[in-house]
C-alpha cells in the first residue's frame, strides 16, 4: 500500500486516488499553525488557506484537529470530520502574541494524535521554523512523535530557518516542503504513503563500515586475542560481580542516609508538621485566620451563633457535612460541594503574604517582566521571564526558562518539576508555596 501510494505521488496523481487508499484506514492529522507575527500576514493566509485544504483530500472518515501558537499552544479546534468546523475555527485565526512557542506546540500535537484511535497518524507543521519562550525542548516533543511513529511534514511560512524544519522531518519520518511547494493535494498523497524510517543514531557509522572493500579488510592483519581458560574465566566475572555489587549496595546506602539526613533537619510547622522554607517563615495553612460567624447567623432567641458555610483549607475532603439546628436531636444534613483551585502564596521575601492563582487550562509564567501572568518586579534576582506552571496529565509541572539563578523546588534545583501540594518554590529570593484551596461550587 504504502509504495503504491509513493508510485502515485511521484507520477502526479493525488486527491480522489489518495482518498480511496485511507478507505479502509482514514487518516487523523493534527495541523499546527504558526500564528505568531515572524511569519507575516501573507504567510498566515497562505497556512489557512492550506490547512483547509487538507481534510478534503484525504477522504471520507479522515479527521483534522487544529492547534495553533503563539505566547502559548492552544488547541482551537478538536477532531473533527467536517471541513465546515474547520472553516469556522479558522476563521477567527489572528495573528498574536510576541513569540513563537513551537517547541510546546510540537509536543502537545504528538500527544494529541498519540492518543487518538486509529493507526494512521501525522502533523502537518506551518511555520517558519523560529521557536521563542518555549517551556519545553524541542527533544520533548520529537521522542513523543517519534516513539508513536507519528510523522511530522513540515511546511516553511515566510522567513524559514530550515535546519531546523529539516530535523523536525527527518527525526520523525517525515518531510520538509520548502515555501511554495507543499499543497493539500501533495500532503495527503505523502500522508498515504506512511512515515519514512527515521534516521537512527548507528546509520552513518553502518553505511562507513559497509563501503570499505573486502580486500582491504582480508589484507589487515588480525589482533592478536589471548584465550584463558574457562575456569580462570568464569572465576574472574563472580568476583568482579561481586565488587560491583558491593560498590552499588554502598552508594544506595549513602544516598538514603543522606536523604534521611536531610529530610530530618528541615523545619517542619509545630502544628501540622508540614516542611517550611527556614525556621523564620510561617507555615501558609496554620497562619489563616479562622473562619468567623457573621452577626446576621446568631440566633435571636438564644444569642448562639448558627453554623455557617465554611471555608474548608488544609486536607478536609472536598464534600462537608454540616449539622444544623443546635440543641436538637435532629440534624439537617446539607452537602457542600468544593471546588479545588491551585495557588501560590509567598512565604517569605518581597510580597510576602500575598497569594496568586495558578491557571487551570494554561501555562502560569513567573517572572519580573509585565508580560507574566505572576509579576515579581521588587524582587531583583528574579529572571525577566523565570519560570512557568504547564497543566499536563492533570497534573501542575514546573519549567524552568533558562533563568540566570535557577529555580528551585524544596531546595533542590531543577528544569522541569512536577509539583504536589505543599512545595516551596523559590525563584530569587522570593519563596512560594503550592498548595489547593477549595471553593465551593
Amino acid at each position: 500500500m504504502r509504495l503504491l501510494a509513493a508510485a502515485l505521488t511521484l507520477f502526479g496523481f493525488s486527491g480522489p486516488i489518495a482518498a480511496l487508499l485511507f478507505a479502509e484506514d482514514p487518516p487523523v492529522v493534527a495541523v499546527a499553525l504558526d500564528t505568531s507575527g515572524s511569519i507575516g500576514k501573507p504567510g498566515l493566509e497562505r497556512a489557512r488557506e492550506l490547512a483547509l485544504g487538507i481534510l478534503p483530500e484525504l477522504g471520507p472518515g479522515a479527521e483534522a484537529a487544529v492547534f495553533t501558537f503563539d505566547d502559548q499552544s492552544r488547541l482551537v479546534q478538536a477532531r473533527t470530520s467536517r471541513a465546515e468546523d474547520l472553516r469556522q475555527a479558522l476563521a477567527h485565526v489572528a495573528m498574536s502574541g510576541r513569540y513563537t512557542a513551537l517547541y510546546d506546540a510540537l509536543y502537545d500535537a504528538s500527544r494529541y494524535v498519540r492518543d487518538a484511535p486509529g493507526t494512521r497518524k501525522a502533523i502537518v507543521l506551518l511555520t517558519d521554523g523560529r521557536d521563542e519562550n518555549s517551556a519545553l525542548k524541542i527533544e520533548d516533543g520529537l521522542k513523543v512523535a517519534a516513539d508513536s511513529h507519528i510523522p511530522v511534514y513540515a511546511v516553511g511560512v515566510g522567513q524559514v530557518d530550515e535546519r531546523v524544519l529539516r530535523r523536525i522531518a527527518k527525526l520523525t519520518g517525515g518531510e520538509y516542503y520548502p515555501p511554495g511547494t507543499g499543497t493539500a493535494s501533495v500532503l495527503a498523497s505523502r500522508i498515504a504513503a506512511g512515515p519514512a524510517a527515521p534516521e537512527a543514531a548507528g546509520e552513518k557509522a553502518s553505511s562507513r563500515a559497509s563501503s570499505v572493500p573486502p580486500r582491504d579488510v582480508a589484507s589487515r592483519p588480525a589482533a592478536p586475542r589471548t584465550v584463558l581458560p574457562a575456569a580462570v574465566s568464569a572465576a574472574g566475572s563472580r568476583r568482579g560481580l561481586w565488587w560491583a555489587g558491593l560498590a552499588v549496595g554502598l552508594i544506595a546506602a549513602v544516598a538514603l542516609g543522606w536523604i534521611a539526613l536531610g529530610q530530618r533537619s528541615r523545619p517542619r510547622c509545630p502544628t501540622c508538621r508540614r516542611a517550611l522554607p527556614d525556621r523564620l517563615s510561617e507555615c501558609a495553612f496554620c497562619s489563616r485566620e479562622p473562619p468567623t460567624v457573621p452577626p446576621s447567623s446568631r440566633s435571636r432567641a438564644s444569642g448562639e451563633a448558627k453554623p455557617t458555610d465554611r471555608t474548608i483549607v488544609g486536607d478536609t475532603a472536598p464534600t462537608v457535612v454540616a449539622r444544623v439546628g443546635p440543641g436538637t436531636e435532629e440534624y439537617l444534613e446539607k452537602t457542600i460541594v468544593l471546588r479545588e483551585r491551585p495557588v501560590l502564596s509567598v512565604t517569605r521575601g518581597p510580597g510576602m503574604g500575598l497569594v496568586y492563582e495558578v491557571k487551570t487550562s494554561a501555562p502560569t509564567s513567573l517572572g519580573r517582566a509585565k508580560v507574566n501572568d505572576i509579576v515579581l518586579n521588587e524582587d531583583v534576582a528574579v529572571s525577566s521571564e523565570h519560570c512557568r506552571i504547564r497543566p499536563e496529565d492533570g497534573k501542575f509541572v514546573l519549567h524552568d526558562l533558562k533563568s540566570t539563578n535557577g529555580t528551585f523546588v524544596n531546595d533542590r534545583k531543577v528544569t522541569r518539576q512536577p509539583l504536589t501540594e505543599g512545595d516551596t518554590i523559590q525563584v530569587g529570593e522570593t519563596y512560594l508555596q503550592f498548595r489547593l484551596e477549595h471553593r465551593r461550587s
